[in-house]
């Protein structure tokens, strides 16, 4: 299995345990290997997504107002432990899956903390503008099978992909629906060594969302297109 490596990203994969090693790249990249002290490869803000995994999942803040409401000691708090929980969220999704969250910087020392500074919102913007996502329907959570090229976005929204519109809802709530999503992945999932089928995956996930759907209110909805698996769920909707 690749090393999960991640750029203005966080890397996620599946298998935790002995061997397992994470990437963390935030407009520069970060790698750890759980069973050494860690190690930190810097890449410039505008480095490249790195390539080489099977679904890379993107979280995407092109809502100006939703991050400037994030500001402040108590809201950096909130951002940082979504952004845990997201890592978390990833590395559920399967094997060599990586986690992209966008960084301007990577600091110098292990992420403790996030402030909304720190979010590089213009590189998602970059996305949601290709993608027809919707800035005042987010964050998104994008996740998709197909590597996400930044010189050719104009080609729009990946086939096999899968997109989380979670409509303003706040760091907290979003970090509980992401727990509970991972939580229900890894019960209907299981640790193993051989590669995962490609539409296992998706009907995994799908199911953990259809688990999920009314569980954290009536902003968020989850639109999958992948292969045979297709669903358009909103959530408070039979």
């Amino acid at each position: 299995m690749k090393k999960p490596f991640v750029l203005g990203v966080t890397v996620l994969s599946l298998v935790a345990g002995a061997g397992t090693e994470w990437a963390f790249a935030r407009g520069a990249a970060r790698v750890r290997d759980e069973k050494k002290v860690q190690e930190k490869a810097e890449v410039e803000r505008k480095g490249a997504i790195p390539k080489g995994y099977k679904t890379y999942s993107l979280f995407l803040i092109c809502n100006l107002e939703w991050l400037e409401q994030r500001q402040g000691d108590k809201n950096s708090s909130q951002l940082y432990q979504l952004y845990q929980q997201f890592d978390n969220f990833g590395r559920t999704i399967g094997s060599d899956n990586v986690a992209v969250w966008l960084w301007t910087s990577a600091g110098n020392t292990p992420r403790t903390k996030a402030s909304a500074e720190d979010v590089d919102v213009e590189r998602s913007i970059r996305f949601c503008q290709a993608w027809h996502l919707k800035p005042s329907a987010g964050p998104h959570v994008v996740v998709t099978s197909t590597y996400p090229d930044e010189s050719k976005l104009s080609a729009g929204l990946p086939r096999d992909s899968a997109v989380f519109e979670l409509g303003n809802m706040e760091s907290k709530e979003i970090s509980k629906l992401l727990a509970k999503l991972t939580d229900e992945l890894v019960e209907k999932g299981h640790v193993q060594s051989a590669p995962e089928a490609p539409e296992a995956r998706w009907v995994r996930l799908l199911g953990a969302v259809q688990q999920t759907i009314n569980k954290f209110g009536c902003a968020w909805s989850f639109k999958i297109d992948a292969g045979p698996v297709k669903a358009d769920l909103q959530s408070c909707k039979s």
